[in-house]
């Protein structure tokens, strides 16, 4: 019960935390239980989150097969294990409480990210889940060509097999790419290229990047950034991180 010398997580410290403020059966459990039945490893915890994951997504997969019809969001992108991951969100009408709602489904790790195998990935899951693909009126992507694509493209496949499922560009997606082609400004444009090969230049180059970071430590030894961010070309809600870090 005592406080650890570093952190030792969200889950753990919560724990203590009830224990203390008065939970007397949880501080008696964790003060006399044996510590393979305390129920705090990381394997117990990971259980337990999966356990409320498939909880949620089950009382979703209900609500939603309760509506008439409803719409597929997906996309695709690498995650930090440089596993190309497929979330999948539901678009639906919710009767109940009167309004449009938008619930995320899961995450689908992928290993084939061509239209078809992403076509072939999205239907399997939501017939997995449980959903009725014939209640299918829409389809939300970006604008990538294994997305969007007329012939090969996952709506062009989706659509084919389910004709009333029409596709729709990502509105955030098209807002982003009208902002980064309106910046038309030549101060900005140049601003941007100066950051962008000052990115190039430091990033491509492992001893420039440790001369960037001692450097920076030289100057600020408290400062938590110390390397530059590159530009990203098809979100302009993060460019401003890569303005802030130069």
């Amino acid at each position: 019960m005592d406080e650890p010398d570093k952190n030792d997580g969200n889950f753990r410290s919560l724990l203590r935390y009830r224990a203390k403020s008065g939970d007397v059966i949880l501080k008696e459990h964790l003060e006399t239980t044996s510590s393979r039945e305390l129920y705090t490893s990381p394997i117990i915890q990971n259980e337990i989150i999966t356990i409320f994951g498939e909880l949620i997504q089950s009382h979703l997969v209900n609500e939603i097969s309760k509506v008439k019809f409803f719409t597929v969001l997906a996309d695709e992108t690498t995650d930090i294990t440089q596993v190309e991951q497929f979330s999948l969100c539901i678009r639906y009408f919710d009767e109940t409480l009167m309004q449009i709602r938008e619930d995320f489904l899961t995450f689908v790790p992928v290993d084939d990210v061509t239209g078809l195998g992403l076509a072939n990935t999205l239907q399997n899951t939501l017939e997995k889940l449980g959903f009725d693909l014939n209640k299918l009126r829409g389809q939300g992507y970006d604008g990538a060509a294994a997305m969007r694509g007329s012939f090969r493209g996952v709506q062009a496949i989706i659509k084919e097999k389910y004709p009333k499922a029409l596709y729709t560009h990502c509105v955030s997606h098209s807002l982003n790419l009208c902002l980064s082609d309106a910046a038309k400004i030549q101060d900005i444009r140049n601003n941007f290229g100066v950051i962008s090969d000052c990115c190039s230049f430091f990033n491509c180059s492992a001893k420039r990047t440790t001369i960037l970071k001692n450097k920076i430590l030289e100057i600020k030894p408290n400062v938590q950034a110390t390397k530059l961010k590159s530009l990203c070309e098809t979100r302009w809600v993060l460019r401003h991180e890569s303005v802030f870090a130069f």
